[in-house]
């Protein structure tokens, strides 16, 4: 028994794969068969729509199976298995019953879920309250936490005392002091698994504001003796060259004369790479004369480099022995006072989440190895009942460090007990690093796990691609084999010109990328060679006066979608490529602002939909819902009268702004039944293109009724926080043009796939970007990790290795989002390449183009291969999409439900009559203690809605109690002068034992059970088990009573 890693390129079948093993373990071999085997197997997927997808593909192929049909994998599964078929069809009906009769054993999840379901059952150990909730909103969390911090800086000496250093410490240095966007960023780091990786500890040493004042003052005077002893230097050359008399102008090049690098060095608030020594200094260091004097230079001139060299020798030694020291100094100072908020940020957000009764996303698989850390592992999951022995885990790439760690002692308890499990990814196809995902596990560390390694691993390479015609493949080999070398050349220049990378370092760092793509070709299944060949277009466009290079990609795609359809192609076979949301309003805004376009005869451009159309508030409908509500909330503020007017009016409604009765009972209604009232008002239950938005806005309505409080108020507040950025939970329309990210469409595939933006940066530095960096180099090896801002500036210190892990962390991160998109397409792939720089080397596109364009020249280029073709209609097979409802269905509940207000209009059937008398006459003399308490009790019914206020029948009940009450047997246990004890229940070894009433007297004790209707011999042993209970907790004179009513 072993680990099979299969390292699976695009379209090669993983999921196949992972279910063929599935089933395997399911079905078993020769020598053993288990129909509960699924118990035992836990099969883990990156999203819940995978987890469906490999549910339904295990049932449907043990479903055919067991009916005798043959599979698609029904060939593999006799070969994996070592089964005839017969034998297969047998064992699958066994299983296929055992499975759909112990369904919730069925453990196919994400595995966020997992780690979810096991940290419900250490709600206590974790420090959590029953009933929390995840929240994946961590924006929202940063910025309640942000704007509850701001209100707490007034309030608390100590931190005001450091947040006013910190902000006064930035306007010095010129720097951007926002408040709130600076608390976001701590509660950022706060929040990411690269910092929770290096526990509580850690984090309270960072955070502590006396260690950083300390470890602060360190940095500072390494800076200030650095910038005061070049200053002395740049100083003293000056005052050579106007004692001289000349100035710094009078050299060769003017005002880019090397000597102006003095005036540099001289700077109160100089930046930290004017220290270093451009090419010219280089070259007067070196005596090149024409640096120093030429033949219109002023007379004398060539003296002044005998008078300065010695100046500028010791300057140069000073910054090669000081300057990387300088520079990390410089590094740290800027991000490391704001870790003295760390602390607060954290308490504070700690604080949200409780009131909140949240997790963030990234909590449950924290705690969850915080528990684990102690040697606990086995225990807690032997805690939720889960015996898992095999594990197949999919999408392997995307797993973060934590979720590894809190995984591998599963993995190695159930390899030690001789179980098989599978492991799946892509290391090429590893583009959720913002996530926390670490592609380095699958690549690097499996293999040299010593506790894998032992219990034996086994590799394999899935490569031949069964989704894209033979031209497209061939097109991804070649591109990405030529990418990776320009891109592996960049890297190389980079590294070749810093001169502070260990050697070990800069081969790892050459040799990333061609690491990540080991053995990357894919293969073509033997088939017929007149298959169709695919075909791929790649097209350049450039600026060209008023035209933009994006204007240009936008008509393209434009044309390029009425061709499509003109050929065949169908609306929903085209799946269009963005890397950002902004590329993907770009594309949706271009179409519908342009004029409509002709593509057959009598038919317009299709519809053409992204993300931001599945955002609730981009629902008309919704909008006036929210509308309408804050309408008659905010009943004195005139722009919600003025919104709700434009849009009753849009929708063809404006006299329901005159309709007073309907909005002041609007107003008064709870927060479901006025969105009710609403749809009816408006007509809308069968409206089909609002009807989706409408359920998903129910749904959540419906939610935070049950789960917020409810209210209103309280409701419009969330949605302006939060509920606008909702989306529904179904997918885009079949019948549209998809507009999706590259990273929404991993895993899908489409007949076209268009990538009309493909020229994005390789490495992005948009806003602030910390990484946590760490160096043996003292001071700065206290503590281990440091927060730097990532920029080249870090080259020149000590935290060279963390900056280049970073560099081709993204440059790998930018050539898999190529990898993904190119890899999506079946029949035709399509990319354009808008060019903002035809020089620039800094994204994707240049190294597209040298790879496809050797001869680059002016204007738009085209490079095709392959051969367009009329597109082949394949029986659709049959899709289950899921329920969707033709209408919404919505009554005034006034008309329909009709409350029953005395009991003598109760339908009762007439064996339910009896049943009904006997539960409430139950109920009233549990409650009794003493014979006068009975008007008190029957009040207490009728105030609980459990009888009625009919005095006729609350009589009755009087009557009867005191009828039976009255007897000279029975009225002494109601005098008052017995210990009662109504409905206590007993514990025994059986279960769970509860008597209607225990009194005790006297040292006496009696037994007293109400029953209604006849006598019963079974009666009597229910009393036998209640007196016997009661001996055994030590009661010495224990009597049993029955006590009959009838009515």
């Amino acid at each position: 028994m072993a680990l099979k890693v299969y390292r699976a390129s695009a379209g090669t079948g993983k999921t196949y794969r992972l279910t063929l093993m599935y089933l395997t373990l399911l079905l078993g071999n020769a020598a053993r068969f288990d129909p509960r085997a699924f118990y035992g197997i836990l099969a883990v997927t990156f999203t819940n729509k995978a987890t469906d997808q490999m549910k339904a593909r295990i049932l449907d192929t043990l479903e055919s199976l067991a009916a005798g049909k043959t599979p698609a994998m029904g060939s593999d599964l006799c070969k994996e298995t070592g089964l005839s078929f017969e034998e297969l069809v047998c064992r699958a009906a066994t299983v296929h019953k055992t499975l759909l009769h112990n369904y919730s054993w069925f453990s196919v999840s994400t595995l966020d879920a997992f780690f979810q379901r096991v940290l419900h059952s250490f709600v206590m150990e974790a420090g959590l309250d029953t009933g929390y909730s995840v929240d994946t909103d961590t924006e929202y969390l940063l910025d309640k936490t942000a704007r509850r911090m701001i209100t707490r800086i007034p309030q608390d000496d100590s931190l005001r005392e450091w947040f006013t250093d910190l902000i006064n410490e930035k306007i010095a240095r010129s720097d951007r002091w926002d408040a709130f966007r600076l608390l976001r960023q701590v509660g950022y780091q706060a929040t990411r698994e690269s910092f929770r990786t290096m526990g509580e500890s850690f984090a309270a040493k960072i955070s502590d504001r006396d260690f950083l004042r300390d470890f602060i003052g360190k940095y500072q005077q390494i800076i200030q003796d650095f910038e005061q002893r070049m200053a002395t230097w740049g100083k003293k050359a000056l005052d050579l060259i106007s004692a001289g008399g000349f100035s710094t102008t009078d050299f060769p090049n003017k005002g880019s004369s090397f000597a102006r690098y003095f005036e540099k060095l001289t700077d109160p608030h100089p930046a930290v790479d004017s220290f270093i020594p451009g090419k010219r200094v280089l070259d007067a260091l070196g005596g090149t004369p024409a640096v120093w004097y030429n033949k219109s230079s002023p007379a004398g001139l060539e003296k002044m480099q005998q008078v300065l060299m010695p100046v500028l020798g010791s300057i140069y030694d000073h910054y090669q022995s000081h300057y990387h020291l300088y520079a990390t100094a410089v590094a740290v100072r800027e991000q490391l006072p704001q870790m003295g908020l760390m602390a607060d940020v954290i308490t504070t957000m700690r604080k949200v989440q409780e009131e909140d009764n949240t997790l963030d996303i990234g909590d449950s698989t924290y705690l969850l190895n915080q528990l684990a850390g102690d040697g606990n592992t086995p225990f807690i999951y032997e805690r939720i009942g889960a015996g898992y022995e095999s594990f197949l885990l999919d999408e392997f790439q995307d797993t973060s460090y934590l979720q590894w760690k809190n995984m591998h002692p599963l993995l190695v308890n159930g390899l030690s007990q001789g179980a098989d499990s599978l492991i799946v990814g892509d290391v090429k196809q590893a583009i959720y690093r913002w996530r926390n995902s670490d592609w380095k596990i699958l690549g690097e560390e499996i293999a040299k796990d010593p506790q894998l390694v032992r219990q034996g691993v086994d590799f394999f390479s899935l490569n031949t691609n069964r989704r894209s015609y033979r031209e497209i493949i061939g097109f991804v080999n070649t591109l990405i084999d030529k990418v990776l070398g320009t891109l592996t050349d960049s890297i190389k220049e980079k590294t070749t010109a810093c001169d502070n990378l260990e050697e070990r370092d800069r081969d790892y760092f050459e040799h990333l990328l061609c690491n990540a793509y080991l053995n990357h070709t894919l293969l073509t299944p033997s088939g017929d060679a007149e298959d169709p060949p695919g075909y791929v277009q790649v097209n350049t466009f450039s600026q060209e006066g008023e035209d933009s290079a994006t204007k240009k990609a936008l008509s393209a795609l434009q044309d390029l979608l009425v061709s499509l359809l003109t050929r065949g192609y169908e609306p929903s076979d085209i799946l269009i490529l963005v890397r950002s949301r902004e590329h993907a309003r770009t594309i949706t805004r271009h179409f519908l602002q342009s004029p409509v376009s002709q593509y057959r005869e009598g038919s317009q451009l299709p519809q053409v939909v992204s993300e931001d159309s599945l955002y609730l508030a981009s629902s008309p409908a919704i909008n006036l819902v929210i509308s309408l509500l804050r309408l008659v909330h905010y009943r004195q503020d005139a722009c919600h009268a003025r919104a709700a007017q434009s849009m009753l009016s849009d929708f063809g409604k404006p006299e329901i702004m005159d309709d007073h009765e309907f909005l002041d009972r609007l107003r008064f209604l709870p927060l479901a039944d006025a969105f009710e009232a609403i749809v009816q008002r408006m007509d809308w239950t069968g409206d089909l293109e609002a009807l989706p938005y409408l359920q998903e806005l129910h749904d959540m309505l419906l939610l935070f009724a049950g789960k917020d409080g409810g209210g209103v108020y309280a409701f419009l507040n969330w949605w302006k926080d939060r509920g606008k950025e909702k989306m529904l939970s179904m997918g885009l329309p079949g019948q549209a043009v998809r507009v999706l990210t590259i990273h929404k469409a991993k895993g899908l595939e489409a007949r076209i796939v268009i990538v009309p933006f493909c020229n994005w940066p390789l490495d992005p530095r948009t806003g602030s970007q910390v990484i946590w960096a760490g160096t043996s180099r003292e001071p700065f090896n206290q503590p281990e990790q440091l927060p730097v801002l990532y920029n080249d500036r870090l080259l020149h210190t000590f935290f060279v290795r963390d900056y280049f892990l970073e560099y081709t962390q993204r440059y790998l991160d930018s050539l898999n989002l190529l990898y993904v998109a190119i890899t999506r397409a079946r029949e035709e792939l399509y990319l354009f390449l808008p060019e903002a720089d035809a020089s620039s080397r800094e994204d994707i596109s240049f190294h597209i183009r040298k790879a496809l364009f050797q001869n680059h020249t002016e204007g738009d280029m085209v490079w095709s291969c392959g051969l367009q073709q009329p597109p082949v209609r394949k029986i659709r097979e049959e899709i289950n999409e899921g329920f969707r409802p033709r209408a919404y269905p919505s009554h005034d509940f006034r008309e329909s439900l009709k409350l029953v207000y005395r009991e003598d209009d109760f339908e009762y059937a007439a064996e339910d009559s009896m049943r009904q008398w006997g539960i409430v006459l139950h109920k009233a003399l549990s409650r009794l203690d003493v014979e006068a308490d009975i008007p008190r009790v029957l009040e207490e019914l009728v105030m609980e809605g459990e009888l009625t206020g009919n005095k006729e029948t609350v009589s009755q009940y009087a009557a009867i109690i005191e009828k039976t009450l009255s007897d000279p047997q029975v009225s002494p246990w109601f005098d008052g002068s017995w210990k009662v004890r109504n409905e206590s229940s007993i514990l025994g070894p059986s279960g769970k034992l509860r008597p209607d009433r225990v009194m005790e007297k006297d040292g006496k004790t009696v037994v007293l059970d109400y029953k209604f209707g006849k006598p019963d011999p079974l009666h009597h042993r229910q009393m036998d088990r209640y007196v016997a209970a009661l001996g055994r907790m030590g009661y010495k004179q224990v009597e049993s009573k029955l006590l009959y009513f009838n009515p």
